[in-house]
């Protein structure tokens, strides 16, 4: 994502789990602050990483459902609902940043 706004991208979407911190992230850039930006990037990027690799969009029902914003997190057919192995590790990547829709809904 840095690269992509060192090259004059204005935003990104490379996760829809935590809008909040990838804001933070552009806002950082934007304003000049490209240390900070990069290392709130960094900071961000095991999540991002897992969402995309392990996860997909059912990370994001995951996250909301634990926050109280939604009541279930069930899929459609034909995807298939989080392994308990794989919900457990986005949860405890997900804790630490204390995104809004982990707590929102409470």
């Amino acid at each position: 994502m840095i690269a992509d706004l060192n090259a004059g991208a204005t935003g990104s979407m490379c996760s829809a789990t935590l809008p909040e911190k990838i804001r933070e992230v552009v806002v950082d850039h934007r304003e000049g602050r490209k240390s900070e930006a990069a290392i709130g990037y960094e900071k961000i990027l095991p999540l991002i990483n897992f969402e995309n690799r392990q996860c997909g969009w059912r990370s994001c029902k995951v996250v909301m459902k634990e926050g109280g914003v939604i009541k279930s997190e069930a899929v459609r057919h034909p995807s298939r609902d989080l392994h308990p192995a794989t919900r457990a590790e986005l949860l405890e990547l997900a804790r630490p940043h204390d995104l809004i829709a982990m707590h929102w809904g409470k």
